[in-house]
């Protein structure tokens, strides 16, 4: 689990088709590691992304990627 500051509640991250789309933190349920970036799983969502897993931490700080 990531501790991450109150005020980061959306991101915008790269999803595998190359396209840019807006992650609200607070539906988050579960972050996957895949072999090329990262899964971003809500209740009736899931996002799959380009993003390094080891990135996301700074992504959950409010750092831009």
């Amino acid at each position: 689990m990531f501790n991450y500051s109150s005020e980061v509640k959306w991101i915008q991250v790269t999803d595998i088709d190359g396209g840019l789309v807006w992650i609200n933190l607070e539906t988050v349920e579960r972050i996957y590691r895949t072999s090329d970036g990262s899964i971003f799983e809500s209740a009736n969502t899931v996002i799959k992304t380009i993003v390094p897993f080891e990135k996301i931490p700074e992504l959950l700080s409010g750092d831009r990627q």
